[in-house]
C-alpha cells in the first residue's frame, strides 16, 4: 500500500509542475504579445512628415562631337570569317 501511495504522490507533483510550467508560459506569452502590440501602436502613432520640394539648377550639359575617318591601311587584312 506504501508504494501505490508514492506513486500517486509522484504523479500529482508532475501534474502539479505541469500545470504551473503552463500558466508561467501562457503568462510569458501573453507579456511578449502585448509588448509586440504596444510596439506596433508606437510606431502607427509616428508623426509624418511634411513633403518637402526640392529644386536644382540643370546645367546644360556639354556637348561632345564625335570625329572618326575609315583606316584604309587594313583593307587587305582579313580578320574573321564565317563558314
Amino acid at each position: 500500500m506504501n508504494a501505490n501511495r508514492l506513486n500517486i504522490t509522484s504523479a500529482t507533483n508532475t501534474t502539479v509542475k505541469a500545470v504551473l510550467f503552463g500558466a508561467v508560459a501562457a503568462v510569458v506569452l501573453g507579456l511578449g504579445i502585448a509588448h509586440a502590440e504596444g510596439q506596433r501602436e508606437m510606431r502607427a502613432s509616428i508623426v509624418t512628415l511634411d513633403p518637402v520640394v526640392i529644386t536644382a539648377k540643370r546645367e546644360q550639359l556639354p556637348t561632345v562631337y564625335i570625329t572618326g575617318r575609315r583606316d584604309t591601311s587594313a583593307d587587305a587584312v582579313q580578320i574573321a570569317s564565317a563558314q
